[in-house]
């Protein structure tokens, strides 16, 4: 029997006896179309979502997606390639002993495929210059990157072989033509543009369709290729690697939370327009806004207007606390089977169904780094990535802002965002340059059509211009200024190119006390921290938060002998600790100060990482001075449940430590705005009491309003003007940098260095030499590849850039390995004593 030539191409092969298992390159290809139609079929709001960014016909879609994602291993119709495995590709085509295999070794069979397409795109029945170029670029980048066009040589063969592999692409071509029912010739002039969720739906279905448990090799060409697509097990891999669960079928706050009276603004979720758009619900802390969110999703998911929710907040202690809250209202958002509930940090969460996809890449093949499921189950093994492909994932706002930028398999992370409803908490916590990227974003969910919900205590006007706008270039001024004075607000931006407000009944009012004193470097007092110590003697939750790590470590030591004959717990609580002993100090915090809290009095000494997302509650606070929504973020804690308090704390009482001149020090790097800083300041001299919510409005928009105010220092205003010039520049730099052409390594170094222009740049992971070889702090490394990758991610520590003229050189990953001994049961050091860890204080320099 006579078979076409593409029948003489192998597409997968086993590394250890290739001769004998192998899989042919066409039922490869059809593998990866069947899952592809298999997850079109059955995803309606994937389905929808693809049709929403080419707006052409369910049908017409489906078939150019089918035709192309067959051409996805196109480059591997080349004889180069086959060498990979000379003796099969000779037992299938004996012609190919007529090259050389030495040009085997580098080719990249994707970029290859592309340029074979783009050079004679005409032989394959499409115009030059067509959008096909486009459609083939998207599925050609399947291993990581966009292929580039670069003309191919026609020498690198004989020349019967080099028209043998030509003979084989067209003829595929035409048999997907026939498969598909497109027309056979001239059919370009039809072709939309490509969805921009091309790339990323490719690259994950040809790594599921790489799996051979679902797709067994198939060595003999004795299949028709109608019958074999129809025969394809892409419903039982779906289900097996959870990347799709059909949501409940009606939203709303009474079907997620049936036990709760909705309160605020969440009475206004269910007059929502169901509808893909922009909502920013601006409502105080504790006033039920990830619920709000939540319900909201519910009714879009429900309505098969998206398949997942990805949920962004500021810090990965904030992405804890909510992954906790979100495992309980998981069954009803998706009540089919397990939820796929992802958290991007985190060992003990490791999702098993992505073990699946680890286990499956332990096989070699012969393609070794070239092989898709092992550069998936690499891409997947760091944790921070598989929130991408689960029903509800649970991630630092780093990790959306890469979906923009020029990483290896970032349009992967795209395609996880944009078919998802996208929920960002806390988003008055990001500068300009995380601002210029979240642009971005929020641009490139308006192109596909998806959901954005934004959460915040409030924004000041003109950061809300800047969210609204990067969503809906044509909103105008006026459409964007609508109600913005109402508070509690929500505001969405829907179809078409106007802003809905929602505003809710008045609240009820709450009336905090505040008090400052001007301290030497907004450090408390002798006489404050006598204080501290008998209020949580009498019986009261204390809280001390600080601006900087070596300020809460000070404070620390200086209150534990105080403490100590009292027998007073001071506990400590900083971003300064490998990951994997904050999560022990995170969940302990949340005991110890949470809703649920034992009676007694203790001492909390934190930073910002108590500032948002977390569910705390303490009867007196100490803080000191930062800008105004900041401070209300962390006056959030203060009071937030109903609970027995000791006389002295009936009311909520703040003391805000304030320098004693305009010089802010250290506090000024932190948050750069020194305008903002001494507004503030001057907001809280003239206040005893702020009575919320009126205090978020007012407080908040004369802050950051941009003209100067009557009194302000001459030199408050010039800095300011440096501020905003710089934070301008670092906005343009933001978004110059997303369309770098270089290719940015994906590693955790990279994540923070591109996406934050903060402080915390570099990435220490502390260790000791047993016998000459490294482990950590208290265990060894372990052997499995994939579980090292998590250890790393959990010995980790974020440390300032100013520290890297102390530390050793960083390895080729931008790791910075810190040698240390140990000096006692809880205490490790390094030989010169300049850096020392412990537990319970985390990570120190030493002067």
């Amino acid at each position: 029997m006579q078979y076409q030539s593409y029948y003489k191409y192998w597409g997968k092969a086993d590394k250890e006896n290739p001769l004998l298992s192998y899989h042919l390159l066409p039922y490869h290809c059809l593998d990866v179309v069947a899952v592809a139609d298999c997850w079109w079929q059955q995803d309606r709001a994937l389905r929808h979502s693809l049709v929403r960014a080419t707006h052409i016909e369910e049908e017409q879609l489906r078939a150019w997606l089918l035709f192309f994602i067959g051409l996805h291993d196109f480059g591997k119709f080349d004889v180069r390639f086959q060498l990979k495995a000379k003796n099969l590709a000779l037992k299938l085509q004996p012609l190919f002993a007529e090259a050389d295999e030495y040009d085997s070794r580098r080719f990249n069979h994707g970029a290859v495929g592309y340029n074979w397409f783009e050079q004679q795109c005409d032989s394959y029945g499409f115009q030059q210059q067509g959008t096909a170029s486009d459609w083939m670029k998207a599925v050609a980048a399947h291993h990581g990157s966009a292929p580039t066009f670069e003309e191919q040589v026609d020498n690198y063969a004989d020349i019967s072989v080099i028209e043998h592999d030509f003979q084989a692409r067209v003829q595929w071509v035409q048999a997907l033509q026939t498969l598909f029912n497109l027309p056979p010739s001239n059919i370009s002039p039809s072709l939309p543009p490509p969805p921009p969720l091309l790339a990323g739906f490719c690259s994950v279905v040809d790594w599921i369709g790489s799996h051979t448990d679902y797709f067994p090799y198939e060595s003999e060409p004795d299949i028709p290729l109608s019958d074999y697509f129809k025969d394809r097990h892409a419903k039982q891999a779906l289900q097996a690697f959870g990347l799709y669960r059909q949501a409940m079928p009606q939203g709303g706050m009474s079907i997620l939370y049936p036990d709760k009276t909705p309160r605020q603004v969440q009475q206004l979720i269910d007059k929502l327009p169901i509808e893909n758009g922009l909502t920013l619900i601006e409502a105080p802390t504790g006033a039920g806004k990830t619920e709000a969110a939540l319900a909201y999703a519910s009714h879009l998911l429900a309505a098969e207007l998206a398949d997942s929710i990805i949920f962004a907040l500021p810090t990965q202690a904030t992405a804890n606390a909510m992954f906790a809250r979100l495992q309980a209202v998981a069954p009803r958002l998706f009540p089919e089977g397990s939820q796929n509930l992802v958290l991007a940090h985190g060992k003990a969460r490791f999702n098993q169904d992505f073990q699946k996809l680890k286990q499956a890449a332990q096989k070699t093949t012969v393609q070794n780094q070239e092989e898709a499921l092992l550069q998936c189950s690499q891409w997947l093994a760091n944790s921070r990535k598989r929130i991408f492909l689960g029903q509800i994932g649970v991630c630092t706002i780093d990790q959306v802002l890469l979906s923009v930028l020029p990483m290896r398999h970032h349009f992967v992370r795209a395609f996880g965002v944009q078919k998802s409803i996208l929920i960002i908490d806390e988003i008055h916590a990001y500068d300009a340059y995380m601002y210029g990227l979240l642009s971005r974003v929020l641009q490139a969910q308006s192109d596909v059509g998806g959901s954005v919900i934004l959460l915040s205590a409030t924004l000041p006007s003109h950061t809300k211009h800047q969210l609204f706008f990067a969503f809906s270039s044509t909103l105008s001024d006026q459409q964007a200024l609508q109600n913005q004075s109402d508070y509690p607000l929500i505001s969405h931006i829907g179809k078409t190119p106007q802003l809905l407000s929602f505003p809710p009944p008045n609240q009820p009012e709450r009336i905090v006390h505040i008090a400052w004193q001007a301290t030497d470097n907004m450090q408390p007092t002798d006489q404050l921290l006598d204080e501290v110590i008998k209020k949580a003697q009498a019986g009261a939750k204390v809280v001390v938060i600080c601006n900087l790590v070596d300020d809460a470590q000070v404070i620390t030591q200086r209150l534990q002998p105080l403490a100590k004959q009292h027998a007073i717990p001071v506990e400590l609580f900083h971003a300064r600790f490998r990951f994997c002993d904050r999560q022990q100090i995170e969940t302990q915090v949340l005991c110890n100060y949470g809703k649920e809290a034992p009676a007694g009095g203790r001492i909390l000494v934190a930073t910002q990482v108590v500032e948002q997302s977390l569910d705390l509650d303490f009867d007196w606070m100490i803080t000191q001075l930062c800008p105004v929504d900041l401070l209300f973020q962390r006056l959030g804690r203060l009071h937030r449940h109903q609970r027995d308090r000791i006389f002295s704390c009936q009311q909520p009482h703040c003391t805000v430590l304030v320098p004693k001149s305009n010089d802010y020090q250290q506090h000024q790097l932190i948050y750069g705005n020194v305008r903002v800083l001494w507004r503030t300041q001057q907001l809280l001299q003239i206040n005893e009491v702020a009575e919320f919510p009126f205090v978020y409005r007012t407080w908040i928009e004369q802050v950051y309003q941009k003209p100067a105010w009557d009194d302000e220092p001459i030199e408050i205003q010039q800095q300011y003007e440096d501020f905003a010039n710089q934070e301008e520049a670092k906005r343009l730099s933001a978004q110059t940098l997303a369309e770098a052409n270089t290719l940015f390594e994906d590693t955790a170094s990279n994540v923070t260095a591109l996406t934050r222009d903060g402080e915390m740049n570099l990435n220490v992971i502390p260790v000791m030499r047993v016998q000459g070889e490294r482990c950590f702090l208290d265990k060894p490394f372990s052997e499995d590849e994939w579980a090292l990758a998590e250890e790393f991610e959990l010995h980790t520590i974020a440390v300032p850039n100013s520290w890297q003229k102390d530390l050793p050189s960083p390895d080729d990953k931008g790791r910075y390995w810190l040698i240390m001994h140990l000096q006692n049961e809880n205490l490790w050091i390094t030989a010169d004593g300049r850096f020392a860890y412990t537990k319970t204080k985390g990570l120190e320099r030493h002067n």
